[in-house]
Order: C-alpha cells, then structure tokens, then sequence
C-alpha cells in the first residue's frame, strides 16, 4: 500500500504496480487495461473519469494513512460517486461473495457435520445481511444524496457494523475453530480470500462514510485501530465457566438484562463477562458467538 497519495502526473500502470488493490476498482470505474504509459489524468480524460473523484477514491482504497479530511466530492460528481459505489455493490454481490460461497461450502462439505452445517449457515446468513444492506443504501440513500444526506444516518452506520463484524467472525472463526481434518492449504486461501473481502470492503464503508456521514470514515478508522489495540493479546484464553454460561444465555438469544435476572447478578456484571468473552474468543456477533458455542460443544 503506498504512502504517497496519489496526483494526476502519475503514470497510471507505475501507480498500479505499487498498489495492486487498485485493479480492483478500475472496472468500477469503466477503465480497462492497455493505457500504456499515460497518466492518471490522461486516462481519466480519455474515458470520462472525474480525474478529482478517481483520485479521491483512489487514495482512500491505496494509500496507507490517507485521511479524508479536507477532501469533497464535488455536487457534480456525485452522481458518477453513485454509480461507482452501485458497480463496487455488484462486484461484491455477483463475484467475490459467490467465488467465496462455492469455496467456502467445499471446505464445509469436507468438515462434515455439525461443523460444515454451521459454517454455511453463518455464511449465507451474512450474504443476505449484506444483499439487503446493499439494497437498503440503493433504495434509501442514494436517491437522497443529493438532496439531504442526513437522513436514514442511524440504519446507515448500523448496518455497516454487523456487516463487519460478522466477516471478521467469520475469519476468526474458519482458521481457529475448524476440525483438524481441513488441510491447512485450503484454510489459508480461504481465509486469504475473506481477507481480501474484509479490506476492500471497510475502505468501502470509508468512502461512503466520509461522502454521506460528512467525515465520520476517518473517526471510523482510528476508532477501529484502538480497538484492535485493546483486544491485543487476550485472545484463545479460556473461558471461565460463568462465561461459558453466560456465552451459552447470549446464543440462545437472552438480552443482558435478561441473564442478569436469571442469574441474580447484575447487569454491569453481566456486561462485564460479555467484554471478556468476546476479547478471549475474539468474536464480537451474536451470530459468530452461536457458532463458538456449538463448534465447542457448550450448546
């Protein structure tokens, strides 16, 4: 990842040699191959590419440390935003996620049950959380782009969280908890494909953060490294057994509340436990906690 953003000067195939992650985004863009020795602004112009927005998203996907402070998407580009973000939604929808589903439900097959069930089970549940994430943003936020971005915030964010979070379960879960009878070949590129997803996907979220949410992608990212920070180190130790039960309550769908009450303690105490599980196990979701209990044989 370069640590230059980049400028109009910059010969494009130069650029694409250092950052690789940036051929994943030229046919967002309708850029195909063969520009030869051209720069960013030459191809720009010749295929009718906003040079300030492809630069914007550019950096954003390539450069490591690039803040998004200080930079706007113009109104007059925020239609070809728009219909950039709507190929990146295809992309992830019709390639990378079926490519990962028939690689993902090989592996499954070969673990057998009830391993292989729950994995496929985690990951068409996340699909669908996805699609209709996806759909909801097309439905509900890109029409009002450019009229008031304000609205439909809070369901915005939120989806983008879980979203999140469960592909990081996911991972997590593939490379720590499967039988020992997947080769480790198989995990490894997997999960390297997952890995790839997760990336393109959070500077994904960035980019529409930083356009819709009027700067939060860059409060998004630090945030997340703090939090990566914290859990460092704590993970894989074992559960205690009142965390076992607790994990067992929260699986089966209980609110803190709830399990503070069949527990008769209290719900700090509850909370608490629900920090700790999640820093040893590493797995943040209700969903990918589920599948920790069960692979474990706690459910």
């Amino acid at each position: 990842m370069s640590t230059t953003p980049f400028s109009a000067g910059m010969q494009l195939s130069d650029v694409i040699f250092e950052n690789r992650n940036l051929l994943l985004l030229l046919p967002r863009f309708g850029i195909p191959m063969g520009f030869g020795g051209k720069t960013i602004a030459q191809v720009c112009e010749e295929h009718g590419v906003s040079l300030g927005l492809f630069l914007f998203v550019c950096n954003i996907y390539c450069c490591e440390g690039f803040t998004t402070s200080g930079h706007e998407v113009s109104h007059e580009d925020l239609p070809a935003l728009l219909q950039y973000l709507r190929a990146s939604h295809h992309y992830y929808i019709d390639e990378r996620l079926p490519h990962i589903e028939r690689h993902l439900h090989s592996l499954a097959d070969k673990a057998g049950s009830p391993y292989g069930d729950l994995l496929k089970h985690f990951f068409d549940d996340y699909k669908t959380e996805v699609e209709a994430h996806f759909a909801f943003e097309e439905a509900n936020i890109f029409p009002i782009v450019t009229k008031d971005i304000a609205k439909s915030r809070k369901d915005f964010i939120g989806a983008h969280d879980s979203i999140e979070e469960k592909l990081a379960d996911l991972t997590k879960i593939i490379f720590r908890y499967l039988p020992r009878n997947i080769s480790s070949e198989e995990i490894i590129e997997l999960t390297f494909d997952i890995f790839q997803l997760a990336e393109d996907l959070g500077r994904h979220t960035v980019l529409e953060e930083a356009v819709f949410m009027e700067g939060h992608g860059n409060d998004r990212s630090k945030k997340k490294n703090q939090q990566a920070k914290a859990e460092t180190g704590r993970s894989d130790e074992a559960l205690s057994s009142r965390e076992k039960e607790i994990l067992v309550l929260v699986a089966k769908g209980y609110m803190s509340k709830e399990i503070a009450d069949m527990l008769n303690i209290s719900m700090n105490t509850v909370n608490t436990h629900r920090k700790n599980i999640t820093a040893k196990t590493g797995i943040k979701s209700i969903a990918g906690l589920t599948v920790y209990a069960m692979l474990n044989n706690l459910m």
